[in-house]
């Protein structure tokens, strides 16, 4: 296990000794504010315990390949800030927060067998940290709730290859790549509602997945507030990526630019995105006001594109219907008429593209 560099025997005796909490096998154990005193805790920790974070700043940066219960007493009351070394949790580039690590091959890739289960962080919050707040990887049953994650330099709260999946109640905020992030998993199976997300290149980020849904979140000031992508070939596990449900959201003035670059090309000004996926569901969504900032590749409340042109595949069998959509630029709802079997019927909208196909009433 990495533990933040230099905890002391000081960092150690801030923990309390530990109570017994229900089961004689399990621990609740009280950890102090300070420098690795999160690490000198899991280190401690088995399987199954509780660690309480009292209030007040913590500086750490820990992987946790235990089943832990983390709880904080409230995201404004309990802050975990990135340690002075560069030590930690520094996989995928950067020093992340906490990082809940299922069994890894050599490459780092995920040993499907031998997951992380039943681990939860919960009320406390996440800050400037130049990688990811809260980060799981090969993940069962992992629960993010109450948490707030902002000014981090890739994602606030995210997990890859993972299945059975909940964030909840959640708050994500001027993150460098997304707020909140489900991805990389077939048969994912994974929710993210009740969640606010604003100000990060993506609110909510759906990737080469199955089975995940975002629902009753609130979602501005991103370049795109939610999307769902397939990318094809280049996807690790990919089935391909297909078969999300975003319903009840509201979706509003997302209108950050963010430039071309390495990774895709301009995007602002984008509502809700189904790019490439098949057999999804947008439904009975409030997207309004999302209009494009700067330079970007389209825009509109909700749109339907391919990504065949990056690797990906047309749009399929996806269904949009029941959504309140208005004032978006150019249009409510947008297709770039690539694939087949897209359905979308009974909106309140303005304006659709192609304007041709009957999609608005009001």
């Amino acid at each position: 296990m990495t533990l933040v560099a230099g905890v002391t025997a000081i960092a150690s005796a801030l923990l309390a000794a530990p109570a017994r909490a229900g089961s004689s096998d399990h621990h609740t154990w009280t950890v102090h504010p300070g420098t690795g005193t999160i690490a000198a805790a899991v280190a401690k920790a088995h399987d199954g315990d509780t660690l309480l974070l009292k209030a007040g700043t913590f500086h750490d940066s820990v992987t946790i390949t235990k089943s832990l219960t983390i709880r904080g007493a409230g995201w404004d009351k309990t802050i975990v800030r990135p340690p002075s070394s560069k030590a930690g949790c520094t996989v995928m580039g950067g020093v992340h927060g906490l990082c809940l690590f299922g069994a890894t091959d050599s490459k780092f890739n995920p040993i499907f067998s031998d997951r992380l289960e039943d681990a939860s962080v919960s009320d406390m919050r996440f800050t400037g940290f130049s990688g990811i707040g809260v980060v799981g990887f090969n993940t069962d049953h992992l629960s993010v709730t109450h948490v707030r994650s902002d000014h981090n330099g890739q994602y606030g709260i995210a997990r890859f290859a993972s299945i059975h999946s909940v964030f909840a109640h959640d708050s994500a905020s001027w993150d460098g790549e997304a707020g909140l992030y489900l991805g990389d998993s077939p048969k994912g199976d994974s929710v993210v509602r009740d969640s606010w997300s604003d100000h990060s290149n993506f609110g909510i980020f759906l990737r080469d997945s199955t089975g995940l849904t975002a629902r009753d979140n609130h979602v501005w000031g991103n370049c795109v507030g939610v999307m769902a992508l397939n990318t094809g070939g280049q996807a690790p596990y990919d089935i391909p990526a297909g078969d999300y449900r975003i319903t009840g959201n509201t979706v509003w003035a997302n209108d950050k630019a963010c430039p071309a670059g390495e990774d895709g090309p301009a995007l602002s000004g984008l509502g809700i995105l189904l790019a490439g996926v098949h057999d999804s569901v947008v439904r009975d969504n409030t997207v309004n006001n999302n209009k494009p900032g700067g330079p970007t590749l389209g825009s509109g409340g909700i749109a339907i594109v391919s990504t065949k042109s990056m690797h990906g595949t047309d749009p399929t069998n996806n269904t949009v219907a029941g959504n309140d959509a208005h004032h978006n630029v150019p249009a409510d709802i947008v297709w770039d008429k690539t694939g087949s079997g897209n359905v979308v019927r009974g909106n309140d909208c303005g304006k659709a593209l192609p304007d041709n196909l009957g999609w608005c009433h009001q």
